[in-house]
């Protein structure tokens, strides 16, 4: 049995009234509840949109059950120079 990650790549192929509908790398459906503060950010739902249309893939926390709101990399990594 493989072992999931609790942070994995989802793509945003669908938005209902209440949830964002996406698709992990292995077509597995998540649905995901909006935040609370969508309906007062008008901004939400048409970020949700471009990506949506964009087809990018988003990092997604399994046991919080959102979307992040940070990319891939974190703080440790801008530090290294190549």
């Amino acid at each position: 049995m493989k072992k999931q990650s609790s942070i994995v790549p989802v793509r945003i192929i669908g938005i209902k009234k209440a949830k964002i509908v996406c698709e992990t790398e292995d077509d597995e459906i998540i649905l995901v509840e909006k935040p609370k503060m969508a309906k007062r950010d008008r901004n939400f739902s048409k970020i949700m949109d471009d990506l949506r249309h964009s087809g990018l893939w988003i990092p997604f926390n399994r046991k919080l059950k959102k979307i992040l709101k940070y990319d891939w990399l974190d703080d440790s990594m801008t530090s290294l120079e190549f």
